[in-house]
């Protein structure tokens, strides 16, 4: 039978979260390997106490903190498995995951990655919630809008639609290509990975029955963090392996440009006009969809907009930051 060990990073941030995420490993007698990235006295305490009722729990701590990539590859290294399924110390399953990756992999033997949808938990801020649903159109997510609403049937893909809060890998194909997580890389690191696993060889299967239900960004303010340093990984992607950009990543750095140009150089608004159009009709889908409230439009507006711009803007910081590493070498 296909062992599966869960693998969680632990940030030392999110406590509430961690005992929710344990607590549905728990409830279906999963193995799950916790690292502790940096010490932190009340989640180890809770972890041994833990323990003492859920032996399938294993926890390691590193007293210095390191960056996430080289934690996920302290735990490739460390778990002993034929799959790793990499989960967010913020996102929680409902049904029984490790059953249906063990029934996936039986059932798709070419398969060597396995991921699957990440939506919003129905406890959720107004906010978070219509973050979550403006990240699963299509219009401000592209493909990657898969990854935040369960699409379709079973079907091989690449890396637009999996994630790494909902992924797994078999352990052999680490060995197999020497392959790990990129350090220097602090998002879209999974990316990185699975381009290269895919240059292998390496077959990608999404199922949107391999439902988490993942903790959005609580404010504005953060969400849009997030989205910049999205924007920023994807954009360094290429650095590290060229074949892996695609000119649909460009468009928000280029609307950027366009916006700023227009600001200082007389120009027709004719792109800005048609740029609105569509936001308005993703947006009236969504609303539709999701049957919200008018007074959710305005918020639904800011978040598409915004994240574009944000996405936009650190896709070219990430091209700037770089051409740096290029110039210093």
């Amino acid at each position: 039978m296909t062992k599966i060990t869960i693998a969680i990073i632990s940030s030392n941030k999110k406590y509430e979260y961690l005992k929710e995420t344990i607590s549905c490993a728990q409830k279906f007698d999963a193995d799950v390997f916790v690292l502790l990235n940096g010490a932190d006295g009340i989640i180890e305490n809770f972890l041994k106490q833990k323990k003492d009722s859920y032996p399938k729990l294993i926890f390691e701590t590193l007293n210095d903190k390191i960056d996430k990539s080289s934690a996920r590859n302290v735990c490739i290294e460390k778990i002993n498995a034929d799959v790793i399924y990499f989960l967010d110390d913020d996102a929680f399953f409902t049904a029984d995951n490790v059953k249906i990756l063990r029934e996936k992999f039986n059932k798709y033997p070419v398969a060597g990655v396995i991921g699957g949808p990440n939506l919003t938990p129905e406890n959720s801020s107004k906010f978070e919630k219509l973050s979550g649903i403006m990240l699963s159109t299509y219009f401000l997510s592209w493909k990657m809008s898969r990854r935040y609403a369960a699409f379709g049937k079973d079907r091989l893909t690449d890396d637009t639609e999996l994630i790494l809060c909902n992924l797994a890998v078999r352990k052999s194909f680490f060995q197999r290509y020497n392959l790990k997580f990129e350090k220097k890389l602090h998002y879209n690191e999974e990316n990185l990975l699975l381009e290269q696993m895919k240059k292998c060889g390496v077959k990608f299967l999404y199922t949107p029955d391999l439902i988490v239900y993942h903790h959005r960004r609580s404010s504005l303010d953060q969400f849009l963090v997030q989205v910049f340093n999205s924007g920023k990984g994807r954009a360094l992607m290429p650095f590290f392996m060229p074949s892996s950009i695609h000119f649909v990543y460009m468009f928000p750095a280029v609307f950027v440009l366009y916006i700023v140009w227009s600001i200082f150089f007389k120009t027709k608004f004719i792109f800005l006009f048609i740029y609105l159009l569509l936001t308005i009709n993703n947006i009236a889908n969504a609303f539709y969809n999701n049957k919200l409230r008018l007074s959710d439009i305005p918020m639904m507006f800011l978040i598409s907009i915004s994240a574009h711009m944000s996405y936009g803007a650190g896709f070219i910081f990430g091209l700037f930051n770089g051409a740096l590493w290029k110039i210093k070498k």
